[in-house]
């Protein structure tokens, strides 16, 4: 196996998020639109990005408070969903359902990321439903009537959102300049199934302190009734 390059330059990342539709309406969408993050990157060789509990880890960014929605035009912040899960130490095994949080990005080859841009992690059949319905804190049938089972007051994607206006949708920029990311496709970062040192803090050439430029456009979203 070889070991990372130290870098002679700060690679560059650009990040395009769009919303399809740019419209959502919660009286005739029974869907929210499509989340899309498009990556590209311009440094010189590969260079992978462990994206768990990062903007670049979807869905379950829309639930960790990595994608972040603001109210324009007064730029004010919305308190998003936040859900904290208990799992086990992540790994860097080849085949293992953790491989999926190693992003590796090829010279100016753009890698799309898509998620449904509301509740149900990533399974698009929830319909979202406007603030004044999702701050009573109980889901709600086909017909609009409560069921007797809570959910979070706030918002995921468009479902919570208020109506009438628009919003702006990035990433968390802290979250985005920490994450962990080594010049090396992630072939060079997992082991096999059985290996010594098979958790994602073993592997010794991870750079931890930033170092990546990121620059990213917004996605827009305008809700109606």
């Amino acid at each position: 196996m070889s070991s990372a390059a130290s870098p002679s330059t700060a690679p560059k990342v650009h990040v395009t998020m769009t919303i399809d539709p740019q419209t959502h309406s919660f009286t005739t969408d029974a869907l929210p639109p499509l989340l899309t993050l498009k990556i590209t990157s311009s440094y010189t060789t590969p260079i992978t990005f462990f994206t768990f509990n990062r903007p670049l880890s979807l869905p379950s960014a829309l639930t960790n408070r990595t994608i972040t929605i603001h109210c324009l035009p007064s730029l004010q912040k919305i308190e998003t969903c936040s859900f904290r899960v208990n799992r086990p130490a992540i790994t860097r095994v080849k085949g293992d359902s953790d491989e999926s949080f190693y992003l590796t990005l090829y010279p100016n080859t753009t890698v799309e990321i898509s998620t449904p841009f509301g509740r149900g992690g990533g399974v698009n059949k929830i319909r979202p439903v406007p603030k004044k319905i999702a701050e009573k804190g109980w889901e709600v049938d086909e017909d609009g009537k409560e069921r007797r089972i809570r959910r979070s007051v706030q918002p995921t994607g468009v479902d919570g959102l208020e109506p009438g206006w628009e919003y702006k949708v990035g990433l968390d920029r802290e979250s985005l300049e920490g994450m962990w990311w080594a010049a090396v496709e992630k072939e060079e970062i997992l082991v096999e199934d059985g290996a010594e040192g098979r958790y994602v803090q073993d592997y010794g050439e991870w750079i931890k302190d930033g170092g990546v430029e990121w620059v990213v456009e917004e996605g827009i979203v305008k809700v109606e009734e």
